[in-house]
């Protein structure tokens, strides 16, 4: 065997001096793992002199000390080891650091050790006595490999930082486009101005109470639930008298209409769900779809009693918007009838804050009971 060779297991020859190398340093970090101190020192000397940060363990406790402080590029471990062996270690190692490379030791070069290697995901397998030349182009192609992968793995984040930030700013354009529609319909009849947002303030006050829905998406839904009448006529949007059949048909499919608006613009399920069904009925008589009970999203039935609430206490083009009171009465009327009977509760537990965001409306809107007819 060479001077440059290492040792067996059970050999206590000295450490032969080492050569010079002018290969450049790196910020590639090894561990080597080795119960027998002299094959430590000659490795790590070794592995230091070719630019290399190296530190060193006797056992696989020792070893998983250092994994857990720090981050190495590579392990190098010899198989038998005192207690739980180099095999082990490896599959702590996949477990706590992925993408970490390995190199497994063994003066055993039998079909066991390899199998169980290869199984593991060792990159390598070595067989002591090793000439270090031939340590040091294992080390330099494992290494390689991982700095290849934390390249690509660089390259992955800046990706999806890109994407990301696309993303955003075109979520930013559909959100602005899709109050803009909003806006569009408000427009269009002079006594629902402010309706989506006075909805929206309701249904957040009730949507407290009720619990177990997303107050950013929620938010979202009320400002956009009518957007659908961007498609309803103005006359009969405005139209002072009754509605025929014909013009209450048009009426009825603007949550529809607004669903479909919005589906290729944003992928929300509760967004777009309260949009189609915040006039469905806890009996199964609303529609579009006629769905019941707790078929109904919870949102869409926390808004559909907010979107109640504001509709009775609003003037329109037909009628004055009626007495407080006698709208709070309407709704508990309507429990399990119309609306479901635990949002009519929290409904309920929430009414002065209710009636004080009411007063504070019709301060702020013309749409509310104050107006002249």
């Amino acid at each position: 065997m060479s001077n440059a060779a290492v040792a067996r297991r059970d050999r206590t020859e000295p450490i032969v001096p080492i050569q010079e190398t002018n290969a450049p340093l790196t910020s590639d970090r090894i561990l080597v793992v080795d119960d027998e101190p002299n094959i430590c020192r000659l490795l790590q000397r070794y592995l230091g002199r070719l630019g290399y940060e190296v530190q060193t363990a006797g056992s696989v406790p020792e070893a998983l000390e250092h994994l857990g402080q720090s981050r190495y590029d590579l392990v190098l471990t010899d198989l038998r080891l005192p207690g739980p062996s180099g095999l082990e270690l490896l599959v702590e190692v996949r477990s706590r650091a992925p993408g970490t490379r390995t190199i497994l030791m063994s003066a055993h070069a039998d079909v066991y050790a390899a199998a169980a290697a290869i199984e593991r995901g060792v990159d390598q397998l070595i067989v002591k006595p090793f000439e270090l030349e031939d340590l040091r182009e294992r080390v330099g192609d494992s290494l390689a490999k991982r700095r290849a992968d934390r390249a690509a793995e660089e390259e992955r984040e800046k990706l999806e930082t890109k994407l990301r930030q696309r993303d955003t700013e075109s979520k930013v354009w559909i959100l602005r486009a899709a109050h803009a529609l909003a806006a569009a319909v408000e427009a269009k009849d002079e006594y629902t101005a402010g309706h989506a947002t006075r909805v929206t303030g309701y249904a957040m006050t009730i949507g407290e109470v009720v619990g177990g829905i997303d107050p950013v998406r929620f938010r979202l839904a009320g400002d956009l639930h009518d957007v659908g009448k961007i498609g309803v006529p103005d006359n009969v949007l405005n139209k002072p008298g009754k509605l025929t059949d014909e013009e209450f048909s048009l009426i009825k499919k603007h949550p529809e209409t607004g669903a479909h608006i919005l589906q290729p613009l944003i992928d929300d399920p509760l967004v777009l769900g309260v949009v189609r069904w915040h006039h469905e009925r806890w009996d199964g008589r609303g529609y579009p779809d006629g769905l019941a009970g707790t078929d109904i999203p919870l949102p869409a039935r926390v808004l559909a009693v907010a979107d109640t609430l504001d509709a009775m206490t609003s003037n329109r083009a037909y009628r004055r918007g009626l007495p407080w009171p006698e709208v709070v009465a309407e709704i508990r009327r309507c429990a399990g009838a119309q609306f479901d009977p635990a949002v009519v509760e929290a409904f309920e537990s929430v009414l002065a804050r209710l009636e004080a965001q009411y007063a504070e409306f019709a301060r702020g809107f013309p749409s509310p009971a104050t107006l002249v007819a």
